[in-house]
């Protein structure tokens, strides 16, 4: 049976959805569509998303499985024989499909879905805001390490606190003096090519991408994609990857997209002074997050500068530059220049030949699609203004 991960809702994981798919957002050791797979080992995987990404048009021509990007697996499930509608509790996640038409793009599939009237309940977890990556970012975790844990030989003068089981270090990873390990809480992956320098501690639940630098810093149950650079304090966060945070300075419960640079200490809050709910502001509207500690949420290729105070829910959309320290605005949108308040538009060509220089560093040269994408973003924008 052919199987499809389709966008859904995707609007409401802006800003960090400006530049990639849904499914392309990390959680834990993986991304959405990767968490997918290891629930189908041996079956093809198709994706579909919204048209500027331009992916390659699925054509589906008998029985398919669709699943949302917004459904995280917890359990494998036996697929229905007949057309049916999944759901975990009242939300629908995904359908079977026998017969044609077989939908195409996200509206028609979401179209398909309330047409099918039967309906099975699955095991999983489903996200439905931007702030559900970080309250699920733990379990998440550790249930991909359990599902996908590799044995490994720990390399002998490697301080690890708790059980050795609950630790994995790829062969390419480099391990330094002076660094140690607390794996009491939950497990540690640190992956290839990663590298931990002296006087660093990691405390799982935790994992550190492929290339990831952590030097002189405190990670505390985060998940850091690839090729970041890490210092200072970071606890309960995602970092999407390609992303620096190398000086001192607190990162809490936040969710950081990639290409972001944040200068030192470069600090957020991730709690009210009253300790109550906190509220996270997009555009004009704030919603009740229902969680006591949620940080901030940077969308791809914003740069903050040194001493920048980032306050609790704040929502920071893509391409922003930020200067001049002190409190940053609760939100921020798309494609600003900052100076503490006062704003103006960023240009498109030189937001565009700032990643581009970005990107080289890390040895990425910026596709032509994905200038295109960048353009489309800022038509969109401008548009809406």
């Amino acid at each position: 049976m052919r199987i499809i991960v389709y966008e859904d809702k995707h609007e409401k994981f802006y800003p960090l959805v400006n530049l990639f798919p849904q499914f392309g957002l990390r959680i834990g050791m993986k991304t959405i569509a990767e968490h997918t797979e290891l629930f189908f080992k041996r079956a093809n995987i198709s994706f579909v998303a919204r048209g500027q990404f331009r992916m390659k048009k699925v054509v589906a021509r008998d029985s398919t499985l669709y699943l949302s990007s917004r459904l995280l697996l917890t359990e494998n499930f036996s697929i229905p024989r007949k057309d049916t509608r999944l759901k975990v509790g009242t939300d629908t996640v995904g359908f079977v499909k026998y017969n044609p038409p077989f939908p195409a793009s996200c509206e028609e599939v979401a179209d398909a879905a309330v047409a099918i009237r039967g309906s099975k309940q699955i095991k999983g977890i489903v996200l439905n805001n931007i702030w559900d990556l970080i309250g699920w970012r733990e379990e998440i975790l550790i249930r991909q390490y359990r599902l996908q844990r590799k044995s490994g030989r720990i390399k002998k003068g490697i301080h690890i606190i708790g059980n050795k089981k609950n630790m994995y270090v790829a062969k390419s990873a480099e391990i330094h003096k002076h660094v140690s390990f607390d794996v009491s809480d939950g497990p540690v992956y640190v992956d290839s090519g990663a590298v931990i320098r002296p006087f660093s501690l990691i405390i799982g639940p935790s994992y550190v991408g492929p290339g990831t630098i952590v030097e002189r810093a405190k990670v505390t149950r985060s998940s850091i994609g690839p090729v970041c650079r890490i210092g200072g304090e970071v606890e309960s966060c995602i970092f999407q990857g390609y992303s620096n945070k190398c000086h001192e300075g607190f990162i809490g419960h936040s969710f950081v997209g990639e290409w972001v640079n944040l200068g030192a200490l470069t600090t957020n809050s991730d709690l009210k002074n009253n300790y109550g709910l906190v509220r996270v502001k997009i555009g004009r509207e704030e919603f009740n997050s229902g969680l006591m500690k949620v940080g901030c949420f940077i969308g791809d290729h914003t740069k903050l500068g040194i001493g920048t105070l980032i306050p609790t829910g704040a929502v920071i959309g893509s391409f922003v530059n930020y200067a001049g320290g002190g409190m940053l605005p609760r939100y921020v949108a798309d494609f600003k220049w900052t100076i503490q308040e006062k704003q103006k538009p960023y240009e498109l060509d030189k937001a565009i030949k700032t990643a581009k220089i970005v990107m080289k560093r890390r040895n990425v040269k910026m596709s032509k699609q994905y200038e295109s994408i960048v353009k489309t973003l800022h038509d969109q924008i401008r548009r809406s203004n």
